[in-house]
């Protein structure tokens, strides 16, 4: 019991960090893409990704918005990397 509590303990900064560095991309891919492709949105957040919609002709400019803002969305001593995928479904995002 206790070294679980230790666990949790030494894991919560380091989860409370990522949710706050997820909220501040989102803000920012948010209002980059209010300004630069107006027609696409960010239509959902899970875990760290983010899920944007958007027409498919714009899908490669989303798409380095989404990678810019992501890994610029805090200033750590290690870089932040950000993976980038997209299709017409997001299982076929994922695949």
């Amino acid at each position: 019991m206790r070294a679980f509590g230790e666990r949790v303990a030494r894991n919560m900064p380091i989860q409370g960090a990522a949710a706050d560095i997820i909220k501040i991309a989102m803000i920012k891919v948010s209002n980059r893409l209010k300004k630069e492709l107006p027609q696409a949105h960010i239509i959902m957040q899970v875990h760290d990704e983010l899920i944007v919609e958007t027409p498919e002709a714009q899908s490669k400019l989303a798409s380095q918005i989404v990678k810019e803002e992501m890994e610029n969305s805090a200033n750590l001593r290690v870089p932040l990397i950000s993976d980038v995928h997209f299709g017409k479904t997001w299982f076929e995002a994922k695949e």
